[in-house]
C-alpha cells in the first residue's frame, strides 16, 4: 500500500483547523531549539569560548544518532501498534526541554571545564537524541492534520514556521547572549555568553510544543488496543522490514539517497555558526544577524516548496532541490566575498526548508499508511546514521588538513559535503514518482 492507497476519496473527513495549526506551531517550538542549540549556540560555546575540539561536537551529535538509529524505528513500530503517537511525542518533548534546561543551570554554575565537559556533552546526547526521537512521532501524526490535497502544503507550512520559530529563538535569545535585539545594544542588559542561550529557548520549546497536545487527535483502531507489543519481535518485525524494503519500490533507494544528501545538509547544520566565524570573519553577533537575516528565505522556500510538491510531487521536487544545494555548496567554497556570502545564506535557507518539506511526503508515497510510526522510525534510522557519518567526515577532513588553517580545512570539509550530496542525488534519481498515478485516484 502506498500514497495512492492513503490518499483516496474514502479517506476521513477534513480535521479540525486547530489540529493543523497546533502540529504547525511544535515546528515552531522545536527548530527554535535547532536554530539556537545544534546550529549556534552549543558549538560556540564548546569550540570557541571554552577553546575544545570541534570533534567534540561531532562526537556528541554522533552518538546522539546513533542512539535515534538504534531505538527509534522499533519505538515507532510501538507507536504503530499501540496508537500512540502522541504520548511517546510527549515523553520526548519533555526530555528535551529538561535537557536543555539543565545545560544552561551548569553554564552559569560550574566554572571549572574539565568538569564542566563531560556535563554538558552528555546533556546534549540525552537532549538532542529526544528531540530527534520526538520528530519520528510528530511525522507520522501529518494524516492526522493534514488532507490528501494538501499534505505537501502543511509539510511546507510546518517547515515555514519552523523556521519563524528560529528567528524568534534568535532574538530572544540574543538578548541574553549579547545584551542586544537585532544589533540594538540593550541599556542594563549584559552579555551572558553562549551559555544564556539555553534557558530562554528552552521556555520557548516548551511554550509552543504544549498545544499539539491538546488539539491533535490520533485515532485509535480496536485492533490496536488489543495488541500485545514485544520488543523483540519489534526488533525483528524492523529487521524483516528492512531486508524486504522490495515489497515497497524505490523505499530502499529513498533511504539511501536521504543518508547521503543528508549526511551534507545535518553537518552544514551543525557547523555553519563555526564556518560563518571561522572562515568568513563574522563576529557572534554577525554570525546571530546572519541566521536572522537569511531565515525568511526558509520560510518562503518551505512554503512555496510546499506548492511544488503537491503540483508537480515530492518526487520531482526533492530532487531539483538536491540539484541546487550542490550548486549552493560548490559556490560557498568558492567565494570569501561577505556579500555574495550572504545570498548563499539566503540560498541555503530556502533549500534547507525545502528538503524536508519535499522527503516527508516522499516517504508517505512509497510505504503503507497503518506502519507510517515504523517507517518513519527507518526514515529517522536513515537521517541519523547520515548524521553520525557527516561530522566524522568533517572532522577527519579538518584534522588532516589542521596545519593549513581555518579557510582551507573547512572549505575542504564543505566540499567532502557536496560530493556525499551528489551521491545522493544520483541515488535519488530512479526513486519511482507516483505523483501522477496518486492525482489520478484523487480524481476519481
Amino acid at each position: 500500500m502506498r500514497l495512492n492507497d492513503f490518499m483516496t476519496p474514502s479517506q476521513h473527513s477534513k480535521p479540525p483547523l486547530r489540529a493543523t495549526i497546533s502540529w504547525i506551531f511544535y515546528d515552531f517550538a522545536n527548530t527554535a531549539y535547532s536554530m539556537n542549540i545544534v546550529s549556534l549556540y552549543f558549538g560556540t560555546w564548546i569550540i570557541i569560548e571554552l577553546s575544545q575540539r570541534d570533534a567534540y561536537v561531532s562526537i556528541a551529535n554522533s552518538l546522539s544518532m546513533i542512539l535515534v538509529a538504534l531505538t527509534m524505528p522499533v519505538l515507532g513500530d510501538f507507536s504503530d501498534f499501540k496508537g500512540k503517537k502522541l504520548p511517546s511525542l510527549f515523553i520526548f518533548t519533555m526530555s528535551s526541554i529538561a535537557g536543555i534546561t539543565l545545560m544552561g543551570v551548569l553554564g552559569y554554575y560550574v566554572s571549572n571545564v574539565s568538569v564542566l565537559m563531560p556535563a554538558i556533552l552528555v546533556l546534549f546526547v540525552i537532549t538532542n537524541y529526544s528531540y530527534q526521537g520526538g520528530l519520528v512521532f510528530y511525522n507520522a501524526l501529518m494524516p492526522s492534520v493534514s488532507t490528501p490535497k494538501t499534505i505537501g502544503r502543511v509539510s511546507g507550512y510546518g517547515v515555514a514556521f519552523g523556521y519563524l520559530g528560529a528567528i524568534v529563538g534568535l532574538a530572544v535569545a540574543g538578548v541574553f547572549v549579547d545584551g542586544e535585539l537585532f544589533g540594538v545594544k540593550l541599556a542594563g542588559v549584559s552579555s551572558g555568553g553562549a551559555r544564556a542561550a539555553f534557558f530562554p529557548t528552552a521556555v520557548l520549546f516548551f511554550i509552543f510544543a504544549i498545544p499539539i497536545f491538546f488539539f491533535v487527535k490520533e485515532s485509535r483502531t480496536k485492533e490496536q488496543k488489543e495488541k500485545k507489543w514485544n520488543i523483540k519481535d519489534s526488533y525483528i518485525k524492523v529487521r524483516q522490514t528492512i531486508v524486504e524494503t522490495n515489497r515497497y519500490p524505490g523505499l530502499l533507494r529513498f533511504l539511501i539517497a536521504k543518508l547521503l544528501y543528508e549526511d551534507s545538509i545535518q553537518t552544514v547544520i551543525i557547523f555553519m555558526g563555526v564556518y560563518t566565524q571561522a572562515v568568513m570573519g563574522f563576529t557572534r553577533a554577525e554570525a546571530n544577524q546572519f541566521f536572522t537575516i537569511v531565515i525568511p528565505s526558509a520560510i518562503i522556500g518551505s512554503a512555496f516548496c510546499g506548492i511544488l510538491s503537491d503540483h508537480y510531487g515530492p518526487k520531482k521536487t526533492l530532487f531539483w532541490v538536491i540539484f541546487l544545494w550542490i550548486a549552493s555548496l560548490a559556490a560557498v567554497i568558492m567565494t570569501s566575498n561577505r556579500a555574495l556570502f550572504w545570498v548563499l545564506g539566503g540560498v541555503i535557507g530556502a533549500l534547507m526548508g525545502s528538503t524536508w518539506t519535499s522527503a516527508r511526503p516522499l516517504l508517505i508515497s512509497l510505504v503503507p499508511k497503518e506502519n507510517l510510526g515504523e517507517f518513519f522510525g527507518l526514515y529517522s534510522l536513515s537521517g541519523k546514521l547520515a548524521a553520525v557519518v557527516g561530522p566524522l567526515v568533517w572532522s577527519a577532513v579538518t584534522f588532516s588538513l589542521e596545519k593549513y588553517g581555518d579557510v582551507v580545512k573547512f572549505k575542504a570539509a564543505i566540499g567532502a559535503m557536496a560530493i556525499l550530496m551528489i551521491a545522493g542525488l544520483l541515488t535519488l534519481r530512479p526513486v519511482p514518482d507516483f505523483h501522477k498515478k496518486i492525482k489520478a485516484t484523487m480524481r476519481k
